[in-house]
């Protein structure tokens, strides 16, 4: 698919290497091999290596109905939602997360049986070889980058004062990520997510454990700041 309108572009599945686990020996060889049908027909990969899986096949890989898994869609954050025309898609991080707790319920042991080989496969899906490998040179350029960053926000939006106390930019200036990279390595690159800051400030950030835009926007509010996460 062609990028439009800032959405990402979007792989089909059936692209991948899946090697996908043998069928859990507790569930019928039909539902085996509709959970790894499922997966390689409606799952989705971006070019920095997210892995998604179309609302359609959640009913049967959770085990449920669609008003279930209509409910679990619609509950997610918006980061794990991919919305491209008519389809709909879930992150494999969402629905893992889902499955587990699914799994701990009270629930009836074959359906729990189900569960685990829903979980099987897509972590399988998660791990082809071809995403691992796109992640592999995201983290490289991660790296790479690094040291790129302030010069290209100062260009990028012409800024000659500290984002946070408005004073005259100093030439050692640092580029701080509002979301820690060790926390969002997707976003480590991404300029919103960057602001340039004179070293004092900066430290004082640090100091006071600012590292999510929330806590950095309560001590902008604290020190009389400009909030660069309201711009």
């Amino acid at each position: 698919m062609s990028e439009e309108n800032n959405l990402p572009v979007v792989h089909s599945a059936k692209d991948l290497t899946i090697i996908f686990p043998e069928r859990n020996k507790h569930i019928s060889d039909k539902e085996a091999e509709r959970n790894r049908g499922l997966i390689q027909a409606n799952g989705a990969y971006t070019n920095d290596g997210r892995a998604y899986i179309n609302k359609d096949a959640l009913p049967h890989l959770f085990a449920t109905d669609k008003k279930g898994a209509n409910r679990f869609y619609n509950n997610l954050e918006d980061e794990d939602k991919l919305e491209l025309g008519s389809q709909s898609l879930a992150s494999v991080s969402s629905i893992n997360k889902e499955i587990s707790e699914r799994i701990q319920e009270p629930r009836d042991t074959l359906q729990k049986e189900r569960l685990r080989d829903s979980e099987s496969c897509i972590n399988a899906f998660r791990d082809a070889p071809e995403l691992e490998k796109i992640r592999e040179v995201e983290e490289s350029n991660n790296r790479k980058e690094q040291s790129k960053l302030k010069e290209k926000k100062v260009k990028a939006e012409n800024i000659t004062a500290c984002q946070l106390t408005g004073e005259p930019l100093d030439p050692d200036a640092d580029a701080h990520h509002m979301e820690r990279q060790a926390d969002k390595p997707r976003k480590a690159r991404d300029l919103n997510n960057v602001i340039v800051v004179n070293k004092p400030p900066h430290r004082e950030v640090h100091e006071a454990g600012a590292e999510t835009p929330e806590e950095l926007s309560a001590l902008c509010a604290e020190k009389g700041w400009n909030d660069p996460t309201k711009i």
